[in-house]
């Protein structure tokens, strides 16, 4: 509720599931570790998952989930843009944002309301990303 109008606040963008959580989906530990660590810091809770597989079960475990953070490259018969795929199918509430070190046609063969952060990437870019990200349907 807003102080002012007293009418509920609406936020659009990543930035409505500030201080929700977040499932970051990486094979690669150190970079789920810096991953969990850069969110945590800036107020949100983290699920993680290892690949695709595991992934989706979270996601079926956690309703409260409300982004996805996920590599391209992973093991497993799913990547990071079918993850983005599946789950933005299942859960089209969910906001989605895929990382890779190359993009190599990665970033067009994402679901339209997917973003795109290329690796290497610091604590703030990340977190530019999820505050001016994209609007997560009600």
């Amino acid at each position: 509720m807003s102080e002012r109008s007293g009418m509920p606040e609406v936020r659009t963008g990543m930035n409505a599931i500030r201080k929700s959580v977040i499932l970051i989906v990486d094979d690669d530990a150190l970079v789920r570790v810096h991953s969990n660590l850069a969110l945590e810091d800036a107020g949100y809770e983290v699920v993680e998952a290892t690949n695709a597989a595991d992934a989706l079960v979270k996601l079926k475990e956690r309703p409260d989930i409300a982004a996805l953070f996920t590599d391209v490259r992973m093991p497993g018969a799913l990547n990071g843009i079918d993850l983005a795929h599946a789950v933005h199918a299942q859960r089209p509430d969910i906001a989605i944002l895929v990382t890779s070190g190359a993009d190599n046609g990665a970033s067009s063969a994402l679901p339209a309301a997917a973003r795109f952060l290329q690796k290497p990437y610091t604590k703030a870019q990340l977190s530019q990303m999820l505050q001016h990200g994209q609007t997560v349907p009600a």
